[in-house]
Formats: C-alpha cells, structure tokens, sequence
C-alpha cells in the first residue's frame, strides 16, 4: 500500500477520541496522523497526546484560520501526497482507507478517490446511508462532476472525511480556497471537486468509507455556523461558473437554477442576505434561457463581495454581543 497522511483540522475536543481512534484501524501500515488545533484553548493536545502513538503528530495553528485555512495548514504539514482529510467529529469506517488505496493504485491518474458515506447521530447510531454510484466503481470527469453536482444544486460525493486526495496529479490547496479566482466561504469541498476533475477523473466506489456526524455544532448548522447563508449563495457561483464553462449544459443550468431559487425562498426566510442575490439569480435564469454567456460577470462578483461583507459583519455584531 502507498504511503497516506491523515489530516485531522481539529478546533473542538468533542469527537475527537473517536475520529483519531476510527484513523488508527485502517488495516494499513505507512501513514501518518496530524491533528492541526485551530481551537482557542488547551483541550485538544491532552486528546493527541493520550494514544502515545509516534504515528500521530499535533501541532498547532499560528492563530485562528478556521475551517478552510485549518485545512490549507495542514496540506503543507504533510509528508506524503495521498492525503485523506478526516473532520475532527466525523469517523472512517474500518479499513475504508485502504480500499480508497486500492484505486489510488490502479487509478494514479485520478485526482481524488471517494466512497459514500453513512450519515451519524451525535450518539454515533446511523441515521441513512445515502448513495448515487450506479456500479462499484465510477469515474467522473469534469463534466459528470458538475451535472452531479451543481445539476442537482446538492452534494452527494460528500464531505473531506470521505475522499483521498492524489497531489502527485496536480491539485493544489488552492482548489477548495478559491473557485473562478473567488474564495470560498463554507463550500470549499464542492469547490475542489470541481476543480480539482479538471486535471483528472474521480474514481468513486460503491462502500462506506467514512461516517459524517451530524450534531448541534458542525459547520452545516443553519443555527450554529453564522455564514450559513453564503453557503447556500455559492451554488449560485457554481452555477454560473459551470455553466460558463461549458460542463453545464442550458437544460441542466436551467433546472440547477429553479432549485436554487427555492432554496433562496426557504433560506431566506431565516436569512434575509439571502435575498440580496435573488433578482440577480431570477435574471440569471432569463439570460441562460436566452443563451447567453458570460454569467460570471464582474456585475456578480460585485454582488457577492457585498454579500459576504454584510454577512461577516453580521457575524462579527453576533459575535460582540454574545
């Protein structure tokens, strides 16, 4: 088996026992573990500290960077190019590690390998086990990644916890911090399957290799993450910049678009800056419909920064009176 750094980006000591010790039963035996503590206080080194194990290494974040830096950090900690990013409350599955390894040699072109994934309480009792592979193992290139995702305005490959990154085919940290030269706020794991098919297919295989918890305090909480609404506003990113592409044909774009424009209704009951990106989105349709091109224009990208703007200084007011 290759060589495989396992990357915990760590800000929370909850589950943190229990992903470190699911990193330790995948059947392999040259890895390393580094859990990177982008937490502010002194929980998380007493959890690494604990298992005494060489193969596990901590270190510690120059500040807060949350979640996309934490992440970023790690890329250039590690050691060797097939990297697996596991969150700090999410599991692998036993041995779901080394049977990604086993496409990452027959497929060594491929930019990244994925399973799909159960779907976890906070007690760790399933919930669902959500799966779209129509056969044991696929492989999508650019254009099947973006009709999969961005097409249907939802993620079914999954988050880090259940991917193995291939560096050596290209992909840099670069491909989940920024899409179409903007950065990303939350979708950061969309955003690199995006771009990183662009320099080689997904190979996706039909078994659980990971488990995602969902609980109160994750990072997809419309209750707990303050920037929430940016990530649903980023499918409209995706949307426009697929499109632009060419990976997204009319049709597609057209119902990729109907959707999220529900979802601008729903969410935006619960997040007024959603609305701010409404008519835009409700004129985008008028424009794909008419077949023009060139939707990812300077006029959205003003628009957007504005969004982000009001919603990190609304998060920053929360902050200050919290």
């Amino acid at each position: 088996m290759p060589s495989v750094s396992i990357l915990i980006p760590a800000f929370r000591p909850t589950y943190l026992r229990q992903a470190i010790a699911s990193a330790l039963t995948q059947g392999i035996e040259d890895f390393e573990i580094i859990v990177s503590d982008d937490s502010a206080g002194p929980d998380i080194r007493p959890i690494v500290e604990q298992f005494r194990d060489p193969r596990i290494r901590y270190v510690a974040t120059p500040g807060r960077l949350g979640d996309t830096g934490n992440c970023a950090f790690l890329w250039n900690e590690a050691r060797y190019d097939l990297l697996a990013y596991l969150l700090d409350d999410d599991l692998l599955m036993p041995h779901g590690l080394a049977e990604m390894l086993v496409q990452a040699q027959a497929r060594p072109d491929a930019s990244f390998y994925f399973g799909h994934r159960y779907i976890i309480d906070a007690g760790g009792r399933v919930l669902s086990e959500p799966q779209f592979l129509a056969s044991d193992v696929v492989a999508l290139d650019q254009a099947r990644m973006a009709a999969t995702l961005v097409g249907g305005v939802r993620n079914p490959v999954g988050e880090f916890s259940n991917i193995l990154i291939n560096r050596a085919a290209g992909v840099t940290a670069d491909d989940f911090v920024r899409y179409m030269g903007i950065d990303m706020q939350v979708c950061g794991d969309v955003a690199f399957y995006l771009n990183a098919t662009r320099v080689g297919p997904a190979i996706g295989i039909k078994r659980p290799v990971a488990a995602f918890r969902r609980h109160g305090q994750q990072q997809s909480s419309p209750s707990y993450n303050p920037m929430f609404a940016l990530g649903i506003c980023e499918w409209e990113l995706f949307i426009r910049g697929e499109y632009d592409a060419g990976r997204l044909p009319q049709p597609l774009a057209l119902a990729a678009i109907d959707k999220l424009d529900a979802a601008y209704a729903n969410w935006g009951r619960d997040h007024p800056s959603i609305g701010m990106m409404t008519p835009g989105l409700k004129a985008l349709r008028g424009r794909v419909a008419g077949g023009e091109t060139g939707v990812l224009d300077e006029a959205f990208r003003v628009q957007w920064q504005t969004l982000v703007d009001t919603v990190r200084a609304q998060k920053a007011a929360s902050l200050a009176g919290s």
